[in-house]
């Protein structure tokens, strides 16, 4: 019978606590074959992440959903963008520029002139592509399964299982 055990590596010591056990095994279980292996322990740099995270604010290649945090899910709204999301928002053609032409969220801040409705504060990443088209096919599955109100479209590339 093969028995695999796994030890912390402690250097020089780890070596004499494998002869020992092997020894003791071999003696009192001979028909044991057992396999010692040791593993690398924490270190001080598996403790603390390698990278820095970006803030939200920088993240590209992303589709959000954005809530009216005055009127909660009964406001929400799926986009997408290849940008960064600081620049989908508030850039020159961003939802909440005056210039914009995308209009829901501008549309539903003019209809709700309380000062409190602002959706740029209640922002989540839905899911992360490498590309245009992997958003586009990604937005519109969220679209298709997130209920959501401002969305004028209904999806954003036509889904059509083969």
């Amino acid at each position: 019978m093969r028995v695999c055990l796994v030890l912390p590596f402690l250097g020089p010591l780890s070596m004499f606590i494998k002869r020992r056990i092997t020894k003791l095994v071999n003696k009192f279980y001979p028909l044991v074959d057992l396999k010692i292996i040791h593993k690398r322990g924490r270190t001080i740099g598996s403790l603390f992440p390698y990278k820095d995270r970006f803030p939200l604010k920088c993240n590209s290649y992303v589709v959000y959903k954005t809530e009216c945090e005055a009127c909660g899910s009964s406001a929400t709204y799926v986009g997408k963008t290849i940008n960064t999301i600081y620049e989908r928002f508030h850039g020159s053609n961003g939802h909440l520029h005056p210039s914009s032409t995308s209009m829901a969220l501008l549309e539903h801040l003019a209809a709700n002139v309380t000062p409190n409705c602002e959706f740029i504060i209640d922002i989540k990443i839905l899911d992360t592509c490498a590309g245009d088209l992997k958003l586009r096919f990604a937005k519109s599955m969220h679209l298709k399964h997130n209920k959501q109100t401002l969305n004028t479209q209904e999806r954003s590339i036509p889904l059509k299982i083969i």
